[in-house]
């Protein structure tokens, strides 16, 4: 990963270990990117929230970021804010992308005390998930003090009931997702019910999982350390992902 500082509307590439207050990342593959707008609208309606006085110039500091990533391979860029409000881009290669994830529960509540925002939560995410590497798992999944699943540590879960596409209840916090934004406005295209409620792991034993990210897109759940390995899989995975094309375009 390459670093570089936005200063009096230029990047500079730097070393640094600034603390992240909002941040933003996206798949570029070839100049291309997936609901690029709804990135734009996160990170701004974010800054308002924590950086008001920044607003003014967060349209410049995407438009030459985004002149920075390279028109040819795979980029998982990352737009930041610093807790001393200045610019970042965390420029990095993209990881390789699956089709299956494998699950583990963190066993404690979820730790988590800023989720307003994108960003303040990043680096103990990261923690989480190498834990849950530890266990041969892909991702760590976090539930509430109550037992119900939140999401994933840098993801988002969904679940098929049937053929009614189902989420966490909004009255347990987690982050805002474009992917998930991007899969319920499919299910609302293709006609397909959708609802939220409140769920424990073991509720999820025999239905159909997908775990969701800007970078991965649609991965389906294989198996859910210390819990089950039996999730149902369908063609759902390959028809959605299909739709998430439409939400495709080519930068600047």
């Amino acid at each position: 990963m390459t670093f570089y500082q936005y200063l009096n509307g230029e990047f500079q590439e730097v070393e640094t270990n600034h603390q992240i207050l909002i941040a933003d990342s996206l798949l570029v593959k070839d100049n291309c990117v997936r609901s690029l707008d709804k990135h734009i609208t996160r990170l701004i309606s974010n800054a308002a929230i924590k950086a008001p006085e920044l607003l003014p110039q967060i349209p410049d500091f995407i438009f030459d970021a985004i002149a920075l990533i390279p028109k040819t391979g795979s980029f998982f860029p990352r737009f930041e804010i610093s807790t001393t409000k200045e610019f970042y881009l965390n420029l990095r290669p993209a990881p390789e992308i699956t089709e299956t994830v494998a699950l583990w529960t963190y066993p404690h509540p979820d730790p988590r005390t800023d989720l307003t925002v994108k960003g303040p939560e990043l680096d103990l995410g990261s923690q989480i998930r190498n834990q849950a590497l530890e266990h041969n798992a892909d991702e760590a999944i976090l539930l509430n003090k109550e037992g119900f699943i939140s999401e994933g540590s840098l993801s988002s879960l969904v679940w098929w009931e049937d053929d009614v596409l189902v989420a966490p209840g909004n009255e347990i916090p987690w982050l805002e997702s474009v992917t998930r934004t991007e899969i319920f406005e499919i299910a609302q295209k293709l006609n397909i019910e959708t609802k939220t409620r409140k769920a424990r792991p073991e509720e999820l034993i025999n239905h159909e999982l997908w775990l969701l990210s800007s970078l991965q897109g649609i991965r389906t759940v294989t198996n859910w350390i210390n819990l089950s390995d039996q999730f149902k899989t369908s063609n759902k995975r390959e028809l959605f992902m299909a739709e998430l094309e439409a939400f495709v375009e080519q930068l600047p």
